[in-house]
């Protein structure tokens, strides 16, 4: 009963800080001041309210900016580089490896009410790197894939109508006419030379008989 009547009461003294936000600030910190020191776990996320004086975060209110991870040293990047090549490290250098990558981003937010600055941190490297070869995972692995040309109708099987069946025949009959023509043109290349060559010669006999005749 009693525990019924305390969540009943951060209930409420929560929606009184929420009804107070915009007309009362004050009395809404009040509020959420209770609220979060009674209450044995923070039930309200640091991200909505500032930790120092539970103000609501709205805009204007606050300055928000992040602050980027290191950046990677000579040393690190030399370690990074025996690591991937799996060569042995030793007991300092493993230290030095996992500081760096245990490191995150900082969401830095500054309170307007009571100009104190508060910090979140973000996701380290390992979380970032973990979602990487989660996602380079096809998702669909599991489903079937049909490939395209099953779904696609050939084209030959668009057309079986009566009309259509002449096409192919036709296409055929010209194939093979071409391949035909392929092959004898080298046979007629071979008549035209040698009609050319017969036409010459008696072109130059006619020119002896005339000149004899004179």
């Amino acid at each position: 009963m009693f525990g019924g009547k305390s969540n009943l009461g951060f209930k409420f003294l929560l929606q009184a800080s929420l009804l107070y936000k915009d007309i009362c600030p004050e009395q809404s910190r009040f509020l959420m001041r209770i609220h979060q020191i009674q209450s044995k776990a923070p039930v309200i996320a640091k991200s909505m309210i500032c930790p120092f004086c539970f103000q609501w975060q709205q805009l204007g209110n606050h300055h928000v900016r992040l602050r980027p991870k290191r950046k990677p040293t000579a040393r690190i990047r030399k370690l990074l580089k025996r690591e991937s090549a799996g060569k042995r490290l030793t007991a300092e250098q493993t230290v030095v490896l996992r500081k760096f990558k245990r490191a995150s981003n900082a969401l830095m937010a500054t309170c307007h009410t009571c100009n104190k600055m508060s910090r979140q941190p973000g996701m380290n490297r390992e979380f970032l790197a973990t979602l990487s070869q989660k996602r380079s995972t096809p998702g669909s692995a599991g489903k079937p894939r049909t490939p395209q040309s099953v779904n696609r109708t050939p084209k030959s099987a668009v057309n079986r109508t009566p009309s259509g069946t002449p096409r192919s025949g036709s296409s055929n009959t010209s194939s093979a006419s071409k391949t035909g023509s392929a092959k004898s043109s080298p046979f007629a290349r071979l008549k035209k030379i040698l009609m050319l060559e017969n036409k010459q010669s008696s072109k130059k006999g006619g020119l002896k008989d005339f000149l004899s005749s004179l």
